[in-house]
């Protein structure tokens, strides 16, 4: 196809010459400015945003301005600004939607969760069928959805306070304070997240949770057995990290890259892969942006730069989805991300599409559970 297209503009060479200077000399007799057509790509280009980027605060927000946003911007000229919502995404977007003011353009790795239900509530731009036919090629297999495609890639495991927890459980064994105490934290922002590891303790095999339809009314009063030692339920990962560090929990939910930074950082905390669940987070462009293309082409620039990734990637402890982000990694990294084949060999699906038919349900029964 690019040879063809080749061919026609050298055949069409003289003509498209003399096209261009009719369109310079009426421009310039009506006293207006040159503008180029939509078939060259350059329309996209004259968008300098500024993109308006919600992320996840912290290590997640540094590393998007340092490895893809100043790139980006450095190559393109497209400023972006971003903005810290930790846990808030569903819920910004929705306000900003009913309010008729779309404030953000990006979603930087929305929960699977909030992106499928975001999705199903028609509040994020479908991608262009080029570009997700393009990505399709780039990322890894199951990568791209209709509405975006993951990016962020984790695992919601336990945490455990080495010098304080004297055997750290796995998420299944989690629910059982006798046999393993401790002060524990879960997360407050993702109830589908404690409904599956509940159902996980009730009983169901790892390998049906991402078709399982959750059983509610057994899901919370395995919750509610555990809340009396649940002393944190957390807002975001910082907070989840402070709890740790501090020693307010012993043990927790965590994301899995916060607990390698908490390592890193020098407390003594085990991560426990056995018995996670396995979450991805979603690059989508929110609907009613003012900037779409320019939002699509960094989500592009963003899938086409794996060292970028890599980058992005060490500093949060997080996968990504091509996969020659792996060849720039040092081992110890890799070994540390969901996407390696021995954490993610045992780590459950979450069914997302019964969250997404139970939406309203779950997030009622939800709130309830944390007010009684």
């Amino acid at each position: 196809m690019k040879n063809n297209m080749s061919a026609r503009r050298r055949a069409g060479a003289g003509l498209a010459a003399a096209a261009a200077a009719a369109v310079l000399l009426l421009t310039a007799a009506c006293g207006g400015k040159t503008s180029a057509g939509a078939g060259s790509g350059s329309s996209k280009s004259e968008d300098k945003g500024p993109l308006v980027v919600a992320s996840w605060g912290s290590t997640t927000t540094e590393s998007m301005r340092k490895y893809l946003a100043e790139p980006f911007t450095k190559e393109t000229g497209i400023e972006i600004k971003i903005v810290d919502a930790p846990g808030k995404y569903a819920a910004g977007v929705q306000s900003q939607s009913r309010a008729g003011k779309i404030q953000w353009d990006i979603l930087d790795a929305a929960s699977a969760p909030d992106a499928y239900a975001l999705h199903a509530q028609g509040l994020l731009e479908p991608l262009p069928a080029d570009l997700k036919q393009k990505l399709s090629k780039i990322l890894v297999d199951g990568a791209v959805k209709d509405f975006g495609y993951s990016y962020s890639a984790l695992g919601y495991i336990v945490g455990c306070q080495e010098q304080r927890v004297a055997s750290c459980p796995d998420a299944q064994q989690y629910f059982d304070a006798k046999a393993y105490p401790g002060r524990r934290q879960m997360i407050a922002t993702s109830p589908m997240v404690n409904l599956s590891l509940a159902e996980l303790a009730n009983g169901v095999a790892p390998k049906d949770l991402g078709t399982h339809e959750i059983n509610m009314d057994r899901a919370f009063a395995k919750l509610k057995e555990l809340k009396p030692d649940v002393k944190v339920w957390w807002q975001s990962s910082d907070q989840s990290q402070q709890t740790i560090r501090n020693g307010e929990v012993d043990l927790g939910i965590l994301y899995s890259g916060r607990i390698y930074l908490l390592k890193e950082q020098g407390t003594p905390v085990k991560p426990v892969w056995k018995g996670g669940l396995y979450n991805p987070g979603y690059m989508a462009v929110v609907k009613g942006s003012q900037h779409k293309d320019a939002a699509f082409r960094f989500l592009q620039w963003i899938a086409e730069h794996p060292e970028a990734q890599a980058g992005w990637a060490s500093g949060t402890r997080n996968s990504v989805p091509n996969p020659k982000s792996f060849d720039t990694m040092t081992p110890q990294l890799r070994e540390s991300l969901a996407d390696w084949p021995a954490n993610r060999e045992v780590l459950a699906n979450i069914n997302y599409d019964w969250y997404v038919k139970n939406l309203d349900e779950v997030n009622r029964r939800w709130q309830e559970f944390l007010r009684g």
